[in-house]
């Protein structure tokens, strides 16, 4: 007779989920259902040869992560340098071992594990980084500030997206105690992010539940998978922060292509950012979730009350504009806002919901005024050029009486008179912005401006280029100009935009 195996799960001691409880704490009441519980933290490192790099993440992790409740969860990818043994050395008692045969990526290990082979946070550390004095607590610390927190990155070197903190030491020891001295546990250094480069990201279990396991798309190589991933949390309703109150070290030049073969990398972004637009219908992770707002914050005048703050973004896309004022205004000690947006363009409506506590709005920009209420916003920002708009005139008029006596006004401007326009009247027709913008002068809009609020600044946004690019730019305007007048014909023709901030009188 054939004996059929069974298998028991005692579910005796647990209760079913209530009725009427939120998703997120129906997530969490799953997590501490699983019927294995783990040490507080899961920490995997992935190793693939480069001994000596995967050994030295070990030991900072062991040297830096104390007084937390973890355990090492120690992958071997296929090594052929003797990565296992090492792993099979280490001495730390809380440790599980996962060995490839053969390295066919680094996503494939994941798929062998489930959500039950984690604690009730995770944190997957690529073996070129080293982890710093205080770096787990102060990011437990973060994650367990609000319930609504899905995952929590770290500042870091050898990364882009703003992220990036660079110290200056002789070796590893001054770095540590650099980095020691730096990482002090402060909320105001918490930001929100649409997305983020997962270096040393932990992540909280129930966040993993939502979006499903594993996390990485696998449909990514390598390049746009953490834009994806960070989308993928947010939308489900979950915050994305990075701490930057904490830094972790990489220590792989990113920048500089190092281990790739320059076409190959450059191609794999490529790939990468058009896969991501497909996946979500034309948004781009570069386009339309930039910070380039952060390196003019400190232009803003500062704020001149503590109090909730009202901010509204008219056409700033996925949202980071507002975004990045309210992370301004965080660090500023202003922790309570409420964020509201107004899009043309559908597609942007789902990123702006996951992101505003206000009111979202989408519809024709004739309609902007409608749409909320008059002196209600401290802040409003119109990330669209105002030129861009079919009447400039009406658009500034709404965006002033919808801000308050004393609020803050910012808005782009096209500069019509740019090298663009000068080198097409010369003949030269590749390189001429056909995107739709009134030639208007920037000096007109400052008179305008002026007479509804108090001038705050004009900040000139540069084209990207060097200076051998700038040389030959300047080799075409014609001589006989005073050096003066020259300086200020350049300067007109380099910059691509213009960011005026006025505070309303």
């Amino acid at each position: 007779m054939k004996v059929l195996n069974v298998i028991e799960i005692n579910t005796d001691h647990m209760q079913p989920l209530e009725a009427g409880a939120s998703l997120y704490t129906n997530r969490t009441y799953m997590v501490q259902m699983q019927k294995e519980r783990r040490p507080e933290v899961t920490i995997s490192i992935q190793g693939y040869n480069r001994l000596e790099k995967t050994r030295r993440c070990v030991e900072s992790v062991l040297k830096y992560t104390q007084g937390i409740d973890y355990e090492l969860l120690l992958i071997d990818n296929g090594s052929t340098d003797g990565t296992l043994e090492y792993f099979k050395s280490i001495p730390f008692e809380n440790k599980r071992i996962l060995h490839i045969t053969k390295n066919i990526g680094t996503g494939f290990p994941l798929l062998t594990l489930t959500l039950n082979d984690f604690g009730d946070y995770f944190c997957n550390l690529a073996n070129d980084i080293i982890v710093t004095k205080d770096w787990m607590y102060n990011l437990l610390t973060c994650a367990k500030s609000d319930s609504k927190i899905g995952m929590v990155n770290p500042l870091s070197n050898n990364v882009s997206s703003q992220q990036e903190v660079d110290f200056c030491y002789k070796d590893y020891d001054e770095m540590q105690q650099m980095a020691g001295e730096f990482n002090r546990s402060d909320p105001k250094k918490w930001e929100d992010r649409q997305r983020l480069i997962t270096l040393g990201t932990l992540w909280k279990k129930e966040a993993l539940m939502a979006v499903g396991w594993p996390i990485w798309d696998l449909g990514f190589f390598h390049d746009f998978s953490d834009d994806d991933i960070t989308f993928r949390i947010r939308r489900m309703g979950y915050r994305t922060v990075l701490a930057g109150d904490t830094w972790i070290c990489h220590d792989h030049k990113v920048g500089q292509g190092e281990g790739k073969e320059p076409l190959q990398f450059q191609r794999s972004l490529e790939i990468g950012r058009e896969n991501f637009r497909k996946k979500y219908f034309g948004v781009d992770a570069w386009e339309d979730v930039n910070n380039y707002l952060i390196p003019y914050m400190k232009y803003f005048p500062a704020p001149k009350s503590a109090g909730m703050k009202r901010i509204l973004g008219i056409d700033v896309r996925c949202g980071t504009p507002i975004l990045d004022i309210k992370n301004w205004l965080r660090k500023s000690g202003i922790f309570s806002t409420e964020l509201s947006a107004f899009t043309q363009d559908v597609k942007y409506w789902t990123d702006l919901k996951t992101i505003c506590t206000g009111t979202v709005v989408c519809d024709r920009e004739e309609f902007l005024q409608d749409s909320f209420l008059e002196n209600y916003f401290d802040y409003v920002i119109a990330d669209r050029p105002i030129n861009c708009y079919h009447e400039p005139q009406k658009l500034l008029n709404d965006v002033f009486r919808l801000c308050k006596s004393g609020g803050t006004v910012v808005f782009r401007m096209k500069n019509t008179m740019s090298f663009q326009e000068y080198i097409n009247m010369l003949g030269q027709r590749d390189v001429y912005d056909r995107t739709f913008a009134y030639n208007i002068p920037v000096e007109a809009v400052v008179e305008a401006v002026s007479k509804v609020g108090t001038l705050k600044n004009v900040i000139f946004i540069p084209f990207a280029m060097d200076q051998e690019e700038e040389d030959s730019l300047g080799a075409l305007i014609p001589d006989g100009f005073a050096q003066e007048q020259y300086q200020q014909i350049l300067e007109r023709l380099l910059h691509k935009e213009y960011l005026i901030i006025v505070e309303k009188t």
